[in-house]
């Protein structure tokens, strides 16, 4: 599994560095995940959370060149890491539900269903980020207090969809090597690719750049149905992408990579 992580700030996300006069940070959390199938089997082609801080109350203005923001991409480097991927996933989701304000995930219903689907060892607990948000999802109406917002950026905005057809209907470019139907089928031919050990068809820059796109608009326009973010003119995904994460796909982005291996 292939990690690439950048914060963006000193503290860790969710407030978790804090001294005793300091308060918690306000956060928002945009989650977003890349499939691909083997036979009949669902397999994780990438996952990607992004933490934007916002006001409580307020809705802050962001534009492209100035945004800021820390992400977590996990990508698969061989077939059967999608169990490893998905347990780093519900520890993101464990603290998203307690510590962020507002949680947002382009059809959330659909991954949430898959990943409750995904088969366990005897031995491996159930993922408890994973069961609590899709129960949470059920209805996104009612929050519990003390837990985060939920909102769905495919049915709760609309145009429900493709993620690109949502995020220009909100005022942001996708990349365009991931818009339309582009980007189901990149993770697909990623996932023959390690099916067939054909490493040279294999891009992680391209999982990597798709997945975390795709988290970054669907953060973007949950700060907007929520009242927290907004923006007057079309926003560039590729260029905040380019200015505050081009090391998470450096061949896509531009710049030399930070890259953890696990």
């Amino acid at each position: 599994m292939l990690e690439r992580t950048n914060l963006g700030w000193p503290e860790t996300p969710y407030g978790s560095v804090t001294s005793p006069v300091q308060k918690p940070g306000t956060w928002l959390t945009g989650i977003f995940l890349l499939w691909g199938e083997a036979g009949d089997d669902p397999i994780l082609m990438g996952a990607a959370a992004v933490f934007m801080k916002i006001h409580r109350t307020q809705s802050l203005p962001v534009s492209a060149p100035l945004m800021n923001f820390g992400y977590r991409v996990l990508i698969p480097q061989a077939l059967g890491e999608t169990a490893a991927i998905v347990r780093q996933l519900d520890t993101v989701l464990v603290q998203a539900r307690r510590k962020s304000q507002i949680l947002a995930w382009h059809n959330g219903a659909d991954d949430l269903h898959v990943l409750r689907q995904l088969p366990r060892a005897d031995d491996e607990p159930r993922h408890p980020g994973v069961t609590a948000i899709a129960d949470a999802w059920k209805d996104r109406s009612t929050r519990e207090r003390g837990t985060t917002l939920c909102v769905d950026t495919s049915h709760d905005l609309g145009p429900a969809g493709l993620i690109s057809d949502t995020a220009t209907a909100h005022g942001l470019e996708p990349l365009k090597s991931f818009a339309g139907q582009q980007q189901q089928a990149s993770a697909q031919e990623a996932c023959d690719a390690l099916t067939e050990d054909r490493d040279a068809a294999f891009s992680p820059d391209a999982l990597a750049g798709s997945a975390l796109s795709s988290a970054l608009a669907t953060a973007l326009m949950g700060g907007k149905h929520t009242g927290r973010l907004h923006w007057d003119e079309p926003l560039s995904l590729f260029q905040a992408l380019s200015e505050a994460a081009w090391e998470a796909a450096p061949s896509l982005l531009g710049g030399v990579a930070s890259v953890r291996s696990e």
